[in-house]
């Protein structure tokens, strides 16, 4: 069935913003002694440091960070050699002080988000390091749609566009906190921000490259070759419901990638036979995030499981970092590969119908259904390779 989602594109280039701050309906410029506060310092480190908002201290001065928070901030640094003002330039999400020092909301990040947008165009900052959620949810807007709690994106460091981003407490939560352990950590961040003294890898243009192959025999003829060369290979169904059980469960598309070619197809009787010569060859060793679940799918489709299962990246990330909500591929590929979320055209197909396990899959336009399969083969190779580095392996 052909349905709505017809765009052959699935991960965006970068994302467009406007660089005009919507000051008349944020407001707080008029409540505040020290509107529209600039960035301030000189920035040796080509470092741009991101808060949540200016407080009493910041308003009546006209700078950002020199309160208790602050303080606290460039006492760490100075702990590693760090001059704020001289290494770094600093700034917030809110340049104007919310009364009471309210914790900003959502419209309010909106508004003032194209002023941080127009210091890191200014100053084209080697590393952004957020301090706190409000500064995280800010920077990451168009990378992520839902941020949630800070505690799974403090300290990555992530590779994205021209700069890195990295993530870590606000001085003022950890004033609160008063944990030696949490103290610690923020120290390891910040030595871990200052510490990069280059700019990310420029990374490949993702989609470039898939073959999104919509006739039997091309793909049987491309899954052949595939089977021949061996080596490590990421293996990817998208399926019509989470759990095989389910009765009218069916794989709809395949794909596979090994770091030299990616190919998706349609899931048919041609292409899955070939397949089953694939999965069962002792030539390659697979990849999978989350492989139970291609092997529940194998095993009801087929009978047998897959030979030679390899790696698992969602068990791999959770032995390099055991923090709840870090395994699954998209997170993975944004915070180690800085490849922006890439799922929002397709993530309504691929939810569950109310009252249904069944998804609307098979409404998605096919040469769609395969570009994202095969976004996610590639990404699933790729971040199993970072991942066997980072275990030395």
């Amino acid at each position: 069935m052909r349905g709505f989602f017809e765009s052959s594109k699935v991960q965006k280039d970068k994302p467009e913003f406007g660089f005009v701050p919507k000051c008349g309906a944020c407001g707080l410029y008029k409540t505040c002694e020290s509107p529209k506060i600039k960035p301030y310092g000189q920035g040796a480190k080509r470092v741009l440091v991101v808060g949540e908002a200016p407080g009493v201290e910041e308003d009546e001065q006209g700078r950002p960070f020199v309160g208790k928070s602050g303080l606290f901030l460039r006492s760490s640094l100075k702990r590693i050699g760090v001059d704020l003002d001289r290494d770094a330039w600093t700034t917030n999400a809110l340049i104007c002080r919310p009364p009471k020092n309210a914790t900003p909301d959502a419209k309010q990040i909106s508004y003032c988000r194209p002023n941080l947008l127009n210091a890191i165009r200014k100053y084209e900052p080697q590393v952004v390091l957020t301090l706190g959620r409000s500064a995280l949810v800010s920077v990451l807007e168009g990378y992520w749609r839902d941020i949630g709690a800070l505690d799974r994106w403090t300290g990555w460091r992530m590779p994205v566009e021209r700069h890195w981003i990295c993530p870590t407490y606000h001085p003022a939560y950890l004033l609160r906190m008063k944990d030696a352990l949490l103290d610690c950590l923020f120290l390891n961040h910040l030595q871990a921000a200052f510490e990069l003294d280059e700019l990310p890898p420029r990374q490949p243009k993702w989609e470039e490259g898939i073959e999104c192959l919509l006739e039997d025999e091309a793909a049987c003829r491309a899954i052949r070759e595939m089977e021949e060369v061996g080596g490590w290979m990421a293996v990817d169904y998208e399926t019509t419901c989470l759990k095989p059980e389910w009765p009218d469960g069916q794989i709809i598309s395949c794909a596979l990638s090994n770091g030299r070619r990616t190919i998706a197809y349609l899931w048919t009787v041609q292409t899955s036979l070939v397949t089953k010569l694939l999965l069962q060859s002792k030539r390659s060793q697979k990849i999978s995030s989350n492989l139970k679940m291609e092997e529940r799918w194998t095993l009801k489709t087929f009978g047998h499981g897959v030979t030679n299962w390899g790696w698992d990246t969602m068990l791999a990330a959770h032995c390099l970092d055991n923090r709840p909500g870090i395994c699954s591929l998209k997170f993975q590929a944004l915070v180690r590969l800085g490849v922006p979320s890439f799922n929002e055209t397709t993530e309504p197909y691929l939810a569950n119908v109310k009252g249904s396990p069944y998804n609307r899959i098979d409404e998605i336009y096919p040469p769609a259904l395969l570009l994202y399969n095969g976004m996610d083969a590639r990404l699933e190779y790729k971040l199993a390779m970072v991942q066997m580095k980072d275990m030395g392996l």
